[in-house]
Parts: structure tokens; sequence; C-alpha cells
């Protein structure tokens, strides 16, 4: 047997992960490490900020920052000091298309912890005091992110991408939807999305799986909430007509930051592969792949300098992103620009290829060495609908990916002439 057979092998696989679905619409994944004391668990349901009203934007944040504030049956301090006392862990947070959670705990533990989630996902109290803590504490934040040049290119290259399409928006609102959230408001958006149907939870960990599918089944596997509805489907975009060019201006900043992009494939399409391997040699491998020698190493034009590819649901983007000295934004741009044509139009090398192929496919198993980390590629199996064999098929289907794959895909979703460019910091006199 070859050492890719062997290192495949110890990945997740349909002979040692458990799947089964509930009649109420949840999913459950469970995989075993005996070796382990502990479990870990990742979980997803809906609503997203998809579900946000127009005057109400950041609503589902709102709702996932406050789902550890307190239930009808346990007080803040009471549902805290509960979790605390199993050395167990228990977060959520709020997306775009989900809420999402994670959470840890000792194997013997875990059927209380999926007693407490489930307390936490239908009873939540959503206490005055906690709530009027949280609508705080989320406006100093978009107070702070309004004066941090990278965030503020980001959200600028968003309304500019997305146009009226809610991806649109910042996952926090704004200050004046957030300020008009009420109690009321939550619990009616709580009551009307949160329920079973889109729930997907991944434990990975100690416990047997038939302790773990019994645990389950008691628990949010009978959870019913007759009056959920589906949140709304993900529109479509409008494609880039052409470039476009943005600069916020923030007085008194000494750095300035970038963003180029465009759209770039969904997780499921078929060239995803080859975009993801041609974005590490873009921008990620080593120094931050070509972009980084170029803009950072040779040209010391940026403090930092690399591209990304989104992995999500519905239009994701992929961009190049760098922080440079705002007298050297124009050239930065310029520079980026070159790349991003010679990408384009020539085929990556021979090495170039080796090189990231071989990365990506020795870093997957490392992956997978923790709990955590096996739940989450779990989660990410059902909630893209890859497969349970998708983990022991990528390397080989990454080993076939072609220097042409990747230029093609390049030309597919990278057009120089319809780009979004957006940049924050001192003002462009």
């Amino acid at each position: 047997m070859t050492a890719t057979h062997h290192s495949t092998a110890k990945l997740p696989g349909p002979d040692d992960v458990l799947r089964q679905e509930f009649a109420n619409g949840a999913v459950l994944l469970s995989r075993t490490n005996l070796f382990s004391p502990a479990v870990a668990l990742r979980g997803m349901l809906p609503p997203g900020a998809l579900a946000d009203p127009p005057d109400k934007i950041g609503l589902a944040h709102f709702m996932a920052s406050m789902l550890m504030s307190g239930t009808r049956i346990h007080a803040f301090r009471e549902l805290n000091d509960l979790v605390e006392s199993m050395g167990a862990t228990l977060v959520f947070g709020g997306g775009k298309v989900a809420t999402s959670f994670a959470g840890q705990c000792l194997r013997e533990d875990l059927p209380q912890l999926l007693e407490i989630l489930l307390e936490v996902l239908t009873q939540p109290a959503f206490p005055e005091k906690q709530f009027q803590r949280t609508k705080m504490q989320i406006l100093t934040a978009q107070a702070i992110q309004a004066q941090d040049t990278a965030e503020v290119a980001e959200q600028a290259f968003d309304r500019a991408i997305y146009g009226s399409h809610p991806y649109a928006h910042p996952d926090l609102g704004y200050p004046n939807t957030v300020q008009s959230i009420s109690r009321e408001d939550l619990q009616a958006f709580h009551q009307r999305f949160v329920g079973p149907q889109g729930l997907i939870v991944a434990i990975t960990g100690g416990a047997d799986s038939e302790e773990i599918l019994q645990a389950f089944a008691h628990t949010l596997g009978a959870w019913e909430n007759p009056s959920q509805v589906s949140q709304p489907p993900i529109p479509p975009v409008q494609p880039i007509q052409a470039t476009y060019r943005e600069h916020v201006p923030l007085e008194e900043k000494s750095q300035s930051d970038l963003v180029i992009g465009t759209f770039g494939p969904k997780s499921t399409a078929p060239d995803y592969f080859a975009s993801m391997l041609g974005n590490d040699i873009l921008g990620q491998f080593g120094m931050m792949g070509r972009i980084g020698e170029s803009v950072r190493e040779k040209a010391g034009l940026a403090y930092y300098a690399s591209s990304s590819l989104d992995m999500g649901i519905g239009p994701v983007t992929w961009q190049v992103t760098a922080g440079v000295n705002p007298e050297n934004l124009d050239q930065t741009i310029a520079l980026i620009l070159q790349e991003l044509e010679r990408f384009t139009n020539e085929l990556v090398t021979e090495d170039e290829l080796a090189d990231v192929r071989s990365e990506l496919i020795g870093r997957l198993p490392l992956s997978m060495e923790s709990n955590a980390g096996v739940a989450q590629a779990l989660l990410n199996l059902e909630r893209f609908g890859y497969g349970l064999n998708y983990l022991r098929e990528l390397p080989e289907k990454l080993a076939a990916i072609t220097r042409e794959d990747i230029l093609l895909a390049a030309q597919r979703y990278w057009h120089l002439d319809r780009l979004m460019i957006t940049s924050a910091g001192k003002p462009i006199i």
C-alpha cells in the first residue's frame, strides 16, 4: 500500500462515519476516537443574515450572540456555571446563511451538553440586562470596524460587488438597524426560523457512535417546532459589467488597505479544486505566493499581500488583499494587476503546481488530528453535499488537476476589465 493510501485510509470515510437523518429534519454525523477522553461537536442551523428583515439588518447575528445569555430554565450565570462545571464549552456565532455553534466536553458529559444545547436553542429568554449589554457590544464593535481600514475596504468591496444582494450587508448590521432591534424582535425571529429543519450536528471523540446516536435522539433528534419556516432562498447576483474603483477616506491613518476581486467558483463547482490550487499559487503558498513575492518581498510595497478564495454557500468571491503605505497604493494596484494578467495568460509552472498540491495533500491528515478538526470536516461534508467519500478521494482529485485546468479556471473567473477594486485609508488628494 502506498503512503498516500495509508494517509487517506486514516481520513474519515463511509466505513467509520455514522450519518443519521431524523424525522424532524435534523442530521447527525459522528465518528468515534476511543483514544480520546473528550468529544467535540460542531453544528449549524438556520437562520443566517439571509433572513434579516431589511429594517433589522444584524438581527440573526444579534440573536446568535444572545443564545448563551440565559434560558427560561437557567439564568445567564447559572447556565454558564453549569457548562463550566463540566469543564465544557459551548459558543454560538452568526453567519450569512446559518447560525453556527461549537462545543466540547468529556465523553461522559455529552448527554448533558446535548441537553443544554437543546435548552439553549428552544428556550432562550433574551433577558433585558443581557439584551442591553449585547446591543452595546455590537454597537461598539461596529464603531471599531468603522475605523479599521481593512474592514472598511472589505465592506466597501461587498457593497460594490453584491449591490442589492443580501450578502452586501455586514453580518453585524448597521448602527441604526441594530438600535431598532427589540427583545420582541429577537423572540419572534427565533420562533419563526429556529428549528430542527436544516440542523446539522457533527460529533467526534471518545464516545461510541451508538452512545452519541442515543443521546442525540433523546434531545435534538426529538425537537419539534411546528411554526418553523424556511429562510428566504439565496438570490442570484448580477455579473460584474465593468471595473469599479472606490476609495473610502479615513483621516489620520498611516496604512491603506486594498481589496481587488471578482466572483469565484462555488464550493461544489467542477473547477473548484483547480481554482483552489491556483489560488494557493497566486497568493498563499510559502510567503503568500506570487502576490506576496512580487508586491511585498521584491517591490517592498506592502505590509502584507495575499489572495483568498471563499468557501461558502451561494455567491462567493475571489480576492487579492494588501495593506500598504498610502503613498504606494496606486503602484500596488498596478503590480497586482500585472500578476493577475500573468495568472490569466500563462500556465503555472510544473514546480508551482507540484509544491501546492503536495502541501495541500500533506495538510489534509494534519487537519484531522484533533476531534474539533474532524467534526468541522464532517460538518462541511454535509453542508456542501460532498458525500462521505470526499476526504479520501480528495488527494486523488487534487493529483489529477493539470496546469491547463488552473489556467482555464483563472480565465473563467478573473477578467481584468471587470474587477471590483476598493480601498480605505488616508484621503487621496
